[in-house]
């Protein structure tokens, strides 16, 4: 019988704690792109260096053109190239409520909310995106037979035990 880890909460919020992982695996990525700076500076092949990283060759040498062009400068995270969310993580949980509340099944529907509810502009790539994070998967609308009795399911679940 496992035991749940007691733990002390009072260091950091949740989300503050989720930012400094971010951080440090941004770091972590700055750290790998040195290494391979490194070994190229002690004449080490890229495709050598590419291997001990697991990294692509094309990725090595667009990491050997990103410190050719700015130094250690450029091997960090570029502007506008993903980052934080434009809605807060109490945002997300009151969209996530009203998408339930509502019975919302279309991502241009939460598009179209997003945008009303909380001045927030997203295309339709990036709410799908939203949507999955938050736990809602695809699924294909279906017609419902007008003929069909209310309690349809009840009388297959009962013939089906029988």
């Amino acid at each position: 019988m496992n035991r749940k880890p007691t733990i002390n909460k009072d260091f950091t919020s949740v989300e503050e704690l989720q930012i400094r992982i971010k951080k440090l695996e941004q770091d972590v990525k700055v750290l790998n792109k040195l290494y391979f700076i490194n070994d190229i500076y002690h004449d080490v092949s890229i495709t050598e260096s590419c291997k001990k990283l697991g990294i692509t060759r094309v990725t090595g040498h667009n990491w050997l053109n990103q410190w050719n062009e700015g130094g250690y400068d450029s091997l960090g995270r570029k502007s506008g190239s993903g980052g934080q969310s434009k809605l807060t993580p109490e945002q997300k949980e009151e969209l996530s409520e009203i998408i339930i509340d509502n019975k919302i099944y279309s991502s241009k529907q939460v598009l179209e909310l997003i945008k009303e509810k909380f001045n927030v502009e997203y295309s339709i790539r990036q709410v799908e995106r939203i949507l999955r994070d938050l736990k809602f998967g695809y699924g294909k609308p279906y017609t419902i037979y007008s003929k069909m009795p209310e309690d349809a399911e009840e009388s297959l679940k009962k013939n089906f035990e029988e």
